[in-house]
């Protein structure tokens, strides 16, 4: 006679050592309490077509993500001819300008959702953020999250609930957190309004001495929060010129720490324009090894995130 071991107590657990996030220890953290590197208008680079006015990256999503990057913030139009939802699209621009943001170049939404969803096949363990700029009906984005099978994986906070860890949200095949730049909608659950959950610093600022950790909009009492770094023209365009000046490793890595220290918070998301101009992915692995802005930074972390 064989006996065969109960289930009862077992739970699906997809992790065997592996890292989560980049490494193995970030596994059991909570989703706050590991720091993300994160591209602001990840779908707007000179890769894929859109115009040097547009654009925020030399490479593309994908090239973003083989390097480390797990969040991603976007803007979600319709596109330049039509508002159907199967033209929903990523673009970059201003509607002020009286020239469509589409015309500087577009990425349909289903086809770059479902890039990222082959990039998240091959790492299961990871979570994956999105922080999407919505000029589109809500239901708009949840096509868009359907077509590409994202929605399966996406996860549902309440607010001022303890967010999960890693493990838990990969266990649970919920690894996908999204957020919108908008007011919450009981009937989409799983978009969460990105001030109400979370708060972020400024954006653009035109000096590197004139950065700060100045709430800029959101509630600062919650855990999750956006460092923004970049720099912008007197324009209002990206600076790529200076990109390495502040995307430089210790530059990122001391700004981080102050803030941090100033709002007794790590930064939840490192964002970064020009990505490949620096080293914001190093950075938050070594943020990761650290538990207090007091503790010692440890040896410099790192990998090709270029």
């Amino acid at each position: 006679m064989v006996f065969l071991p109960s289930l009862d107590g077992f739970e699906n657990n997809k992790l065997t050592g592996d890292p989560c996030n980049g490494s193995v220890e970030n596994c059991d953290k909570s989703y706050t309490e590991v720091s993300y590197p994160e591209t602001h208008n990840a779908h707007s680079t000179l890769d894929d077509g859109f115009n040097f006015l547009a654009s925020n990256h030399r490479e593309n999503i994908t090239h973003q993500w083989d390097a480390g990057f797990r969040a991603f913030m976007m803007d979600v139009h319709h596109s330049r001819y039509s508002q159907d939802l199967v033209n929903t699209s990523f673009c970059h621009g201003s509607y002020a300008t009286g020239i469509h943001p589409c015309v500087h170049g577009s990425h349909n939404g289903v086809e770059l959702l479902t890039q990222l969803h082959e990039k998240m096949s091959q790492s299961e363990n990871d979570v994956v953020t999105l922080l999407l700029e919505v000029y589109v009906p809500y239901g708009h984005v949840e096509y868009i999250l359907e077509m590409s099978g994202l929605i399966d994986y996406v996860h549902v906070q309440n607010l001022n609930e303890p967010w999960p860890t890693i493990r838990e949200m990969v266990n649970a095949d919920k690894n996908l957190v999204v957020f919108i730049e908008g007011p919450f909608d009981s009937e989409y659950p799983f978009l969460h309004s990105f001030t109400e959950h979370g708060w972020t610093t400024n954006y653009a600022d035109r000096h590197p001495e004139g950065m700060n950790c100045d709430v800029l909009r959101g509630d600062s009492t919650q855990p999750v929060w956006h460092l923004n770094n970049w720099l912008a023209l007197e324009s209002g365009l990206t600076d790529y010129q200076r990109a390495p000046i502040v995307n430089a490793y210790d530059f990122l890595l001391n700004r981080s720490i102050e803030c941090w220290e100033i709002h007794d918070s790590r930064p939840t998301f490192i964002a970064v324009d020009w990505w490949t101009d620096g080293e914001a992915v190093n950075v938050t692995m070594t943020l990761n090894q650290m538990n207090h802005w007091s503790d010692e930074v440890p040896l410099r972390a790192t990998t090709d995130s270029r």
